[in-house]
């Protein structure tokens, strides 16, 4: 037993071997987080572009009323406009430095 664990021990004909996976295994490492990275840059701009979609739709609405046997309701309308809300400020002083953004 202890000459088959002397033999193991001083056995080297591996270890060039394992040092070769350790660089592959090193590199594939560094694509990956690179590949990983570019993965993460392009969900984020897609993000921020379907942000910009939802934030630019016309939030708007209006119904007439309705009149029936005896009865009626009244119609109702919303008009969304920019620059009605501080919010909205705010984003139209980062387009535009004159304007100021209300605290």
């Amino acid at each position: 037993m202890t000459h088959a664990l002397r033999r193991f021990w001083s056995d080297d004909s591996g270890a060039l071997l394992a040092t070769e996976w350790i660089f592959i295994a090193t590199i594939l490492v560094i694509g990956l987080i690179v590949g990983l990275t570019s993965v993460r840059n392009a969900v984020l701009n897609e993000m921020e572009e379907v942000a910009a979609a939802i934030g630019s739709l016309s939030q708007s609405f209006s119904f007439g009323g309705i009149a029936g046997c005896c009865d009626f309701t009244n119609g109702s309308a919303f008009s969304d406009q920019p620059g009605l809300f501080p919010i909205d400020a705010c984003v139209e002083s980062q387009l535009s430095p004159a304007i100021p953004c209300p605290d």
